[in-house]
C-alpha cells in the first residue's frame, strides 16, 4: 500500500507471525517507517492484545491493539490446513522478512522452518524472537516479560534499596521490541550488501541482559564489583530522589549535581539552615546523610503540586520532572510541543509517537491497528493475484480469544 510521502522502508514487506507485545512492537516500529507489515492471525485463537471479549466485535477496538499494531495489515490463516500453508508460502515468495516469537520448533512442525522458507526465497530473513533463544538448556521454555525480567538480572537492580523486595519495571517487551527492529534492520543492510538472507536467533533474555545491564555485568567480570539496588538514588550525585507532592499519588523527581545546585535548592526551599549545616556542604556528606535530606526536601514538596515543583526547579537550572500518570502524559505540553502525539492519517485516532525519530522527520501513522482479517482481499487478490472465490474468509462463529480454555 502506497504512502503519501516516500518512507525509508518503502518496498520492504514483512510477514508478521508474532503475538502479544515484544514481537508486534518490533514489526510496528518498522511499519511506522514505511514497511508493509502483514500480520498473520489465527481467528480461532486471536492475539491476546485483542482482549478476551467477543460481543460487539470489541476485539477490533481494544486500545492497546489499535496502538501496538498500527500501520499493519491483517489476514487470517490456519497454518494447520494445507490450503492456508500454501497461501503462507506464496506470501513468503514476495516478502523480505518473516518474524515470529513462538516457542522453538513450532514453525518446523508446521513445515515452515528456515530451510523451507529459504527454499521458497533464497534471501529471506527469518527473525525468531523466542524468550530464551533456539539453543541451550532453557530454549524449550515458554516465557514473557514477567519471567525474562528477573532471569535476565534486570530485576536484581530494581528495588528501593539492597534490603527491599525487587520491583518489576515492565519494560521488557518494549525494549526487546526495539532490539528486534534493530536486528531486522541489520539483516536488511547485510542483505543489501551481500545479497544473502539469514536466520536471526534473538533471545529476549540475552537482549535484556546485554541491552539493559551490560555495564554492571562488565564491572563484575572485570573487577568483581557486584552492583546492588539503590532505588531512586545516584552513585555520584546527592540528593536525588522521588518526592511526594500535594495531592493523591503525586510525585516529583529531582537531582542535585553540584554544590552550587545544592545552594540553589536550599534557597528555593527557604532552608538557609540546611545550607549552613556542615553535614551537607559536600556531595559525599549529602550522600552520607541522604535520609535526613529526603525528609527535609519532602516537607517542602508536599506543600506544592508536582508541576509547581518541577517548574520551580527547572527555572533555577535544576534537573527535575513531575511523575505523570497516563492522563497527564496525554496532555503534556512538552510532548505536544515536540510533536510526539500524532493523529493517524485516516483519522482513526491519536497515538503516541515513535521511540526514535529520523533527522528528516520521516515516519508516520497512517491507520489504527487492523480489524481481524481486514486485508484478506487485498493480500490474496491484489497482491498474490488469486481469484476472489479462492480466498477463504474466517468463520465469524468460530472466533476465539487467547484467553479461552481449550
Amino acid at each position: 500500500m502506497a504512502h503519501n510521502q516516500p518512507q525509508p522502508l518503502d518496498g520492504i514487506r514483512i510477514v508478521d507471525l508474532t503475538h502479544d507485545w515484544a514481537g508486534p512492537h518490533a514489526s510496528r516500529v518498522l511499519a511506522d517507517f514505511g514497511a508493509e507489515v502483514i500480520k498473520i492471525e489465527y481467528s480461532q485463537r486471536m492475539d491476546g492484545m485483542r482482549g478476551g471479549r467477543l460481543e460487539g466485535q470489541v476485539y477490533n477496538h481494544h486500545p492497546r491493539w489499535l496502538e501496538i499494531n498500527r500501520n499493519k495489515l491483517s489476514i487470517t490463516l490456519d497454518l494447520k490446513k494445507v490450503h492456508d500453508v500454501e497461501a503462507f508460502k506464496a506470501l513468503v515468495r514476495v516478502a523480505d522478512v518473516v518474524v515470529e516469537n513462538s516457542r522453538i520448533g513450532v514453525l518446523e512442525r508446521l513445515g515452515l522452518g528456515y530451510e523451507v522458507l529459504k527454499s521458497i526465497r533464497t534471501d529471506i530473513i527469518l527473525v525468531s524472537m523466542t524468550a530464551f533463544g533456539q539453543t541451550g538448556p532453557e530454549a524449550a521454555y515458554a516465557g514473557y516479560g514477567g519471567c525474562i525480567e528477573p532471569l535476565s538480572g534486570v530485576q536484581a537492580l530494581t528495588a528501593y534499596d539492597k534490603e527491599s523486595r525487587p520491583m518489576r519495571i515492565r519494560e521488557m517487551d518494549v525494549t526487546n521490541g526495539v532490539v528486534g527492529a534493530c536486528a531486522i534492520m541489520t539483516a536488511l543492510v547485510y542483505r543489501q550488501r551481500t545479497g544473502k538472507g539469514q536466520w536471526i536467533d534473538l533471545s529476549q533474555l540475552e537482549a535484556a541482559t546485554t541491552g539493559l545491564i551490560g555495564e554492571h555485568c562488565l564491572a563484575y567480570a572485570m573487577n568483581g564489583t557486584q552492583t546492588l539496588p539503590i532505588g531512586n538514588r545516584h552513585p555520584s550525585y546527592a540528593p536525588q530522589g522521588c518526592y511526594a507532592c500535594q495531592g493523591e499519588d503525586k510525585w516529583v523527581v529531582l537531582v542535585i549535581r553540584s554544590d552550587k545546585e545544592w545552594e540553589r535548592l536550599c534557597e528555593l526551599m527557604g532552608r538557609a539552615d540546611l545550607q549552613r549545616d556542615t553535614r551537607f556542604t559536600t556531595t559525599s556528606g549529602r550522600a552520607q546523610h541522604h535520609d535526613a535530606l529526603d525528609q527535609a526536601i519532602e516537607s517542602w514538596t508536599r506543600r506544592h503540586t508536582h508541576r509547581e515543583i518541577m517548574e520551580c526547579l527547572q527555572g533555577a537550572g535544576i534537573a527535575a520532572g513531575a511523575v505523570l500518570n497516563v492522563e497527564e502524559i496525554s496532555q503534556d505540553t512538552h510532548l505536544e510541543a515536540r510533536g510526539f502525539f500524532r493523529i493517524a492519517r485516516d483519522g482513526s485516532g491519536r497515538f503516541p509517537g515513535m521511540p526514535f525519530v529520523l533527522e528528516d522527520g520521516q515516519g508516520e501513522i497512517w491507520r489504527r491497528g487492523p480489524y481481524l482479517g481486514e486485508h484478506n482481499q487485498y493480500v490474496f487478490c491484489d497482491l498474490l493475484g488469486w481469484p476472489k472465490e479462492q480466498v477463504k474468509m474466517f468463520a465469524p462463529d468460530r472466533i476465539g480469544t487467547a484467553f479461552d480454555i481449550e
